[in-house]
C-alpha cells in the first residue's frame, strides 16, 4: 500500500544533499569511462565492447545511499544521454542503450542492497565478502543487472525497428553483464581491504598476513608469469591459446589476497580487451568481429569470477579453520578447567564405561584404593551381591544415592561412603556410561554421633543443677506461702545451694564455650614468652606458694589458646589434691632437638589411674567423679588445642612420687626456628 507521504517523498532526500561536493567527481568519472568504452567499439556506430561506467555508476549510487530516482538519478542519466547522443551513435540506438545502462544501474543496487546489506560499500555494514554465499549474491545482483539492462537494450532496438541479430544481442548483454562484473566486484573487495588496512596504520597495528600467503619475491614472479603467458596468448601470429591464463589466476587467487586477485583480473581483463581490439589473440581470430568480442566478454568474466571464487574460498577455509582452532583451544581450556576442578574435588569421582572400563578416576578416589583393595557392604555389614552395586545400577539406567560401608580388603580401615552413581547419556554406538561420585562421611557421621552424645550429656548436666534450684526454690517458696517467718538459716541453705548450682551451670557453660572456641577459632599464632604467661595464671589464681615455675622456652602459638591451655592444666594440678595435703606443683619444660618444646605440669595430687590415662581426653570422661565436682571437658579442650597447634599431648606419672605429669609439646619459636 503507497501512503501519501510516500507519494510526497522529495526528489532530493537528505542523502542527496550531503556530499554534493562528490557529485562533479563522480561525473567525471562515468563520463570518462563512458567515452573509453566507446573507444572498444569494434566498428563505428556499433556497441561498446565493455560498458565499465555502468558498473561505476552502480558504485555511485551505493556510495551515496540513493536509489536512481533521485538528483543523483537524474544528473546519471542526463550524463549518459549526453555522451550518448555526442558518441555519434544513431538516436534510436543510443536511446535503447540508455535505458539499457539506466535499468542495469537501478536493478543492480537495489539487488546489492536486498541481498548484501552488510558487505562493505553496499549498506551500512563493513563485513567483507569472505563467504561463498556472499560471493554468490554479490556476483549474482551484478550479473542479474547486467543480464536485464541487455535485455532492455535488445528490447528497446526491437521497438524502435532496428532487429539486432543473434550476436548482436548476445553482444549487448555481455557487454552489461561484463562491465558489471569488470567493476562492482572487485570495487568493493579492494575498497573493504583498503579501508581496512587504512584502520590499521591509523590505530598503530601491523597489517595481519597469513602465513600461507606469497610474500614480495612471489609476487614478483607472479609479475613475470602474468607477463610471460599473456605475452605468449596475445603476441600477433600465436597459437590461440586461452586456458593457459588461468594458471596465473589460479595462483594469485590461492597464494595473495583476494584483493589482489581481484586487480589481477581487472588487469588480466583489461589486456584481454586492449588486445582483442588490436586483432591480437586467441578472441581476435574468428572470422565475425563480433563472435570474438562476445567471447572476450565471457573470458572477462570467468578470470574475475574464478579468481574472486577461489580468493573467497581460501578466505572461507582459513575463517573455518580459525574457528575450529578457536573452538579446539577452548574446548582445550574447558577440560583443563574441568579437570582441575575435578582433580581438585575431595570427593572421589569415577567415570565408568561398561563393566570394565574407567575412564576417568580423579586422585580424590584413591581414598577408596584400587578395585580389588576393598569390599562393599550395607550399613548392616552384608556384603553388597554384583548387581546391588552402585555402578552396576547406574550402568542400568537407575539413579542411584545411598551409603554404603567400605573395608579394606587387610582389614586396616573401614569407611562409611555417601554414594551418588548417574548414569550418562546413551550412545547408541559406545556401551553404557555412568558417573560414579563417592564421598567419605565417616567422620561426620562419627562427629554426627559425637554431637547426638555432646548434646545429650550437655542436657543431663545442666538438667541436675536446674533441677537443685528448682527444689530449693520451691522449698522457700512454700514456707513464704504458709504464712510463717522464713528461718534465716533456711534461707542461708537456699542461697548456698542456689549458688552452687548456678555456679555449675556457668562453668559448664564456661567449658562449652571454650571448647567450641578451641575447635573453631581463628588460629592467631606468634612467639610466646611462655614463663611470663604461666607467671601470670599462677599469679591470678593467687597461687605462687603452691606453683613454681621455672624457666620456659618460647612457643610459636595462638597466645588467648595457650592461656586457656595452662589455665586448665594448672587449674586441675591445684584441683586434684589428697585431702589434708597442701599442692605442690612444679612448671617446667625444654626445647627438644627438632626445633620442637615440651612443656611440663607436675603435680602431687591424687593422680590418673592407669587405665584412664588415655580416656580422660574425652568429653565429659571425668575419673574422680565421685570424690571431684567438674564437667569433664577441661582436658578435652586441652587436647582440642594441642591439636590446633599440630602438638601433642600425653599423661605420665609423678616421676618424683605420687601425682601426675601431663607433658605438652607444642612448636618453638619462629624466629629460633629460621635463624
Amino acid at each position: 500500500m503507497v501512503t501519501s507521504e510516500q507519494v510526497a517523498r522529495p526528489l532530493v532526500r537528505p542523502a542527496d544533499r550531503r556530499g554534493l561536493l562528490w557529485l562533479p567527481l563522480w561525473a567525471v568519472l562515468v563520463a570518462g569511462l563512458t567515452v573509453l568504452g566507446r573507444l572498444t567499439a569494434t566498428e563505428p556506430g556499433a556497441p561498446s565492447l565493455v560498458v565499465p561506467s555502468a558498473g561505476v555508476a552502480v558504485l555511485w549510487l551505493l556510495s551515496r545511499r540513493v536509489s536512481i530516482i533521485s538528483l543523483d538519478g537524474l544528473a546519471l542519466t542526463a550524463l549518459l544521454l549526453a555522451v550518448v547522443l555526442l558518441s555519434g551513435l544513431s538516436v534510436v540506438v543510443g536511446v535503447a542503450l540508455l535505458l539499457g545502462v539506466v535499468a542495469q544501474v537501478a536493478l543492480t543496487a537495489a539487488l546489492l542492497r536486498r541481498w548484501c546489506p552488510e558487505v562493505w560499500g553496499v549498506g551500512r555494514g563493513g563485513e567483507a565478502v569472505d563467504s561463498s554465499r556472499d560471493l554468490l549474491h554479490l556476483v549474482g545482483a551484478v550479473a542479474a543487472g547486467g543480464l536485464a539492462g541487455g535485455l532492455v537494450a535488445v528490447l528497446g532496438l526491437l521497438v524502435e525497428g532496428a532487429a539486432p541479430g543473434p550476436l548482436d544481442g548476445a553482444l549487448l548483454v555481455g557487454r552489461a553483464v561484463a562491465g558489471g562484473v569488470f567493476v562492482v566486484p572487485p570495487a568493493l573487495v579492494v575498497g573493504r581491504a583498503w579501508a581496512v588496512r587504512r584502520g590499521d596504520r591509523a590505530d598503530g597495528r601491523a597489517a595481519d598476513q597469513p602465513a600461507d600467503q606469497g610474500g614480495p619475491w612471489e609476487l614478483a614472479a607472479l609479475v613475470v608469469a602474468s607477463v610471460a603467458l599473456y605475452g605468449l596468448a596475445f603476441v600477433p601470429d600465436s597459437l590461440p591459446l586461452a586456458f593457459p591464463l588461468l594458471i596465473v589466476t589460479g595462483w594469485v587467487a590461492l597464494r595473495f589476497s583476494t584483493a589482489t586477485a581481484a586487480v589481477h583480473g581487472v588487469l588480466a581483463g583489461i589486456t584481454v580487451v586492449v588486445c582483442t581490439l588490436q586483432g591480437s589473440g586467441p578472441f581476435a581470430v574468428t572470422d565475425d568481429p563480433r563472435m570474438g568480442a562476445v567471447l572476450a566478454q565471457l573470458y572477462v568474466c570467468v578470470v574475475i569470477v574464478a579468481a574472486l571464487t577461489l580468493g573467497v574460498g581460501r578466505d572461507e577455509r582459513r575463517q573455518l579453520l580459525r574457528e575450529v582452532r578457536h573452538a579446539q583451544a577452548d574446548a582445550q581450556r574447558q577440560f583443563s578447567l574441568m579437570r582441575t576442578m575435578v582433580d581438585t574435588m575431595p570427593e572421589g569421582v569415577l567415570v565408568l564405561e561398561g563393566e570394565d572400563r574407567v575412564l576417568l578416576r580423579n586422585p580424590g578416589a584413591s581414598v577408596i584404593g584400587e578395585e580389588g583393595s576393598f569390599t562393599l557392604h550395607d550399613l548392616a555389614g552384608r556384603p553388597l551381591p554384583p548387581d546391588r552395586m552402585p555402578s552396576t545400577r547406574a550402568l542400568r539406567g537407575e539413579d542411584v544415592v545411598e551409603r554404603i560401608l567400605v573395608r579394606m580388603a587387610d582389614g586396616s580401615t573401614e569407611l562409611l561412603v555417601e554414594v551418588t552413581a548417574t548414569p550418562l547419556p546413551r550412545d547408541e554406538d559406545l556401551p553404557p556410561r555412568a558417573v560414579v561420585v563417592a564421598r567419605d562421611v565417616t567422620a561426620e557421621e562419627l562427629q554426627r554421633r559425637e554431637l547426638a552424645a555432646f548434646a545429650g550429656v550437655v542436657a543431663h548436666d545442666l538438667k541436675n543443677p536446674l533441677a537443685t534450684i528448682d527444689g530449693w526454690v520451691a522449698l522457700l517458696a512454700d514456707e513464704i506461702e504458709d504464712g510463717d517467718p522464713a528461718d534465716g538459716a533456711l534461707v542461708r541453705q537456699v542461697v548456698d545451694k542456689v549458688q552452687s548450682a548456678s555456679g555449675r551451670m556457668q562453668s559448664l557453660i564456661r567449658h562449652l564455650l571454650q571448647h567450641a572456641t578451641s575447635r573453631d577459632a581463628e588460629l592467631h599464632a606468634v612467639d610466646i614468652d611462655m614463663t611470663a604467661l604461666v607467671q601470670d595464671i599462677v599469679a591470678g589464681r593467687e597461687a605462687g606458694g603452691a606453683v613454681r615455675v621455672e624457666a620456659l622456652p618460647v612457643v610459636h602459638g595462638d597466645e588467648n589458646m595457650l592461656r586457656q591451655l595452662f589455665e586448665n592444666l594448672v587449674g586441675n594440678a591445684l584441683k586434684y589434691v589428697v585431702p589434708g595435703e597442701p599442692a605442690r606443683v612444679v612448671v617446667d619444660g625444654h626445647a627438644t632437638e627438632d626445633g620442637a618444646v615440651l612443656l611440663a605440669v607436675t603435680d602431687n595430687g591424687v593422680g590418673i589411674p592407669d587405665d584412664s590415662k588415655d580416656l580422660v581426653f574425652q568429653q565429659f570422661y571425668r575419673a574422680h567423679a565421685s570424690a571431684y565436682s567438674g564437667t569433664g571437658l577441661g582436658l578435652a579442650i586441652c587436647r582440642r588445642i594441642v591439636d590446633r597447634h599440630q602438638g601433642a599431648i600425653a599423661v605420665r606419672d609423678n616421676p618424683a612420687g605420687r601425682g601426675t605429669r601431663i607433658e605438652v609439646v607444642l612448636p618453638g619459636a619462629r624466629d629460633a626456628a629460621e635463624g
